[in-house]
């Protein structure tokens, strides 16, 4: 029994000398954590990117943050931030459910005096906050319009122009690499199409561009000329001093000359074709959903013999007995202080049309159903 109970105690103490450095990290083996498998705190504190910081960048005297991308989980090649206008980071569906719920909650809690809100009112609070969140999204909008109504006009004509006049000479041909790499990965996108590069020279010409080609005025005169409802400027900033290269994308809205986005994304090891390319590619889906994501219009391209012709057919989404409205777009409201603009007046109406026919790609007739006499470059809309 004295020898079984010898053998014991020096099993014991053998393996309490060989744990002690296995527990300690010390003497050159791994500590316990690090042996299961779990990763040292140096590697933990590495795992957090570096990129998922907030940081911000100046552009254009604009500030520019790191925004959670949208499409990162969902597609791939996509990457997990990127740069865009301050004041419109992504902000996630369940965050504005959380933040909605407990701005109501905490109203309803007002109220009542701070008392416990009941089980069932607080069921119907969130249930009608979730509806109103899914309204302004536009999510609860597109499902009933599934169930009981036809399809609205989906298809969008857009063009890919690069803004040689902010890029530095040098870099040009990157800049006109980027727009050319955007509008091939656009193309594959549904219900977009991308106006030829050749059109562009000659649009930018007739438009009698001066300044800024992204000033509101440029950008109409331009989308009038392109025929397109959707406009992409695309842009290279050269590395300067301790501050990285950057690649931009500018998203506009040609009926009113609108910025509706901008995606920017920082070269450190400086701008080259490669990365262009593959920021286009990256990008192109989410651009492609903000421009179908606008509203959608057209324009009379010229009245003959009481026929309407429109610039747009089914490069745009138009099929024969569409029904259109003829408009005047709201106006610009200034406030004349601060000169900041407040926002526009409701488009008016002055008529409406019916397409009788489809010219191919780029055009269709129309006949006037009320209103008129109509000219060119009006606006038109869907009814």
């Amino acid at each position: 029994m004295a020898k079984s109970y010898s053998a014991i105690l020096r099993f014991g103490l053998a393996f309490i000398f060989l744990t002690l450095p296995l527990l300690s990290g010390c003497g050159g083996f791994k500590s316990v954590k690090e042996w299961a498998g779990y990763p040292s705190q140096d590697v933990e504190e590495e795992m957090v990117p570096p990129e998922a910081q907030q940081e911000t960048v100046m552009i254009d005297g604009k500030p520019y943050v790191r925004s959670k991308n949208p499409y990162w989980l969902t597609y791939p090649e996509q990457p997990e931030y990127i740069y865009v206008e301050k004041g419109r980071e992504f902000v996630p569906m369940q965050r504005r459910f959380i933040e909605a719920i407990a701005r109501a909650v905490g109203q309803e809690k007002d109220k009542t005096g701070g008392k416990a809100i009941p089980p069932d009112k607080l069921q119907e609070m969130v249930k009608a906050e979730v509806d109103r969140i899914l309204r302004e999204q536009g999510l609860g909008g597109f499902v009933s319009k599934a169930k009981s109504e036809k399809a609205p006009v989906v298809g969008r004509a857009v063009a890919v122009v690069p803004d040689v006049k902010e890029t530095p000479g040098g870099m040009e041909s990157l800049n006109r690499t980027l727009a050319s790499s955007l509008a091939e990965a656009l193309r594959r996108q549904k219900d977009v199409t991308v106006i030829g590069s050749e059109q562009v020279g000659p649009a930018l010409a007739k438009a009698q561009v001066a300044g800024k080609l992204t000033s509101r005025a440029n950008i109409q005169a331009l989308g009038d000329q392109l025929g397109v409802q959707g406009l992409v400027i695309t842009k290279v900033i050269p590395p300067q001093g301790n501050n990285p290269g950057f690649l931009v994308l500018e998203i506009f809205d040609t009926f009113q000359g609108n910025k509706t986005q901008s995606i920017v994304e920082p070269e450190p090891a400086g701008v080259k074709a490669d990365a262009a390319t593959k920021f286009a590619q990256n990008n192109a889906l989410r651009v492609a959903g903000e421009l179908v994501n606008m509203d959608w219009f057209g324009r009379v391209d010229f009245v003959k013999e009481g026929k309407v012709y429109l610039n747009l057919g089914q490069n745009a989404g138009l099929k024969v007995g569409d029904r259109l409205r003829v408009v005047n777009p709201g106006k610009e409201v200034v406030n004349p202080t601060t000169q900041a603009v407040l926002g526009y007046t409701s488009d008016s109406q002055v008529g409406e049309l019916k397409v009788t026919e489809l010219l191919g790609n780029t055009g269709a007739v129309a006949l006037s159903t009320s209103g008129g006499p109509f000219k060119a470059g009006e606006k038109v809309k869907a009814k």
